[in-house]
């Protein structure tokens, strides 16, 4: 396939031109684009398509050579974004909050709680908080469920979020457990994969009939637990050592298919990178490690020397092999 686009690319484009593909799959076109001095885009609706990209593209330097197959490209990839590009159906819940908290709702399998401004809904014997559509989940927005659980004698809670601020993973149940709550952080699928479920059905997103919500659709969405990470960081003079420790994904069925051959939780992580001086912005790729049919198990293990003294913040990045992200944020100071 790469010697068919290039000649597809060659004839149609000059090198610093832009190459568009919004079909990308395993990016073939990008990486020949890439060996060519094409500029390019590329999307998928895939988040595994969108990993097998970035995949390939961080590892074109071992790929072959476009002109002499015998060799090695040996370049680097140069630098990339990765966008998460929202999507406008949900605009018409922005203005619409009742029935965006109702949809959810009913997609979760829990009933409306009324009467209380933080929490939502009661699935069981554990309240349920539906996140915001255009925010993420913050350490505030936890609080608020907290505090509205235990003054209302509520021990256990569900947090779904869309998008979960960095902190949130790390300090939400330790702030929860003090207050004698049993929180739980869930993950609201995406509207891609709800989308996805419809497949079949002559209806809109926004228009599902409560039937088919009931009967079809909660058959096939999941709401994972948001994957655990823990990170250890030794530091020694101007050099900082980091460690993946432990890596937990929630039980789900597809977890339990391939369990029996995971001897090690961390074996489950596809892909992670590291942007030792993160300013709160773009996440910089300044170091990564993933899987490969070679080595099918990433290095748990990263270091980097720091030219400067002063404070830092370093921004962990983790893709696990469901095509999931978590994401970690650590604070040091180098004397």
């Amino acid at each position: 396939p790469e010697a068919l686009l290039k000649r597809i690319i060659l004839a149609s484009s000059r090198p610093g031109d832009i190459v568009a593909d919004f079909f990308c799959g395993s990016g073939t076109t990008l990486a020949v684009a890439e060996k060519l001095g094409r500029r390019w885009i590329g999307s998928d609706l895939s988040k595994f398509a969108i990993q097998v990209t970035r995949k390939r593209l961080l590892d074109i330097h071992h790929s072959k050579d476009l002109q002499n197959k015998d060799r090695k490209y040996g370049n680097p990839a140069r630098p990339f974004e990765l966008w998460n590009i929202g999507n406008y159906e949900t605009v018409y819940w922005l203005e619409r909050q009742d029935e965006y908290l109702t949809f959810m709702l009913k997609l979760y399998q829990s009933q409306p709680l009324n009467g209380f401004r933080y929490l939502h809904g009661r699935k069981g014997d554990r309240t349920v908080h539906i996140g915001p559509l255009n925010a993420p989940v913050t350490m505030e927005d936890v609080e608020k469920v907290v505090i509205e659980c235990r003054n209302n004698n509520f021990n256990k809670a569900d947090i779904l979020g869309w998008e979960w601020s960095y902190e949130v993973n790390e300090l939400a149940k330790t702030s929860a457990k003090k207050n004698g709550i049993d929180l739980k952080l869930i993950q609201i699928p995406s509207v891609n994969e709800i989308k996805s479920s419809l497949v079949g059905f002559d209806v809109q997103l926004l228009k599902v009939p409560e039937q088919i919500i009931e009967k079809e659709l909660i058959k096939y969405i999941k709401f994972p637990e948001v994957a655990y990470l823990e990170i250890e960081d030794k530091i020694n003079g101007n050099e900082v050592t980091l460690k993946i420790s432990d890596f937990q994904l929630s039980p789900t069925a597809e977890l339990a298919e391939i369990a029996s051959k995971v001897k090690d939780s961390r074996e489950l992580i596809d892909y992670w990178a590291i942007d030792w001086d993160y300013k709160e912005d773009t996440f910089h790729n300044q170091w990564q490690s993933f899987r490969v049919k070679k080595n099918p198990r990433v290095d748990y293990q990263a270091r980097h020397k720091y030219e400067d003294v002063g404070n830092y913040k370093i921004m962990i990045k983790v893709v696990d092999v469901f095509g999931n992200d978590t994401n970690k944020i650590l604070k040091v100071r180098i004397k």
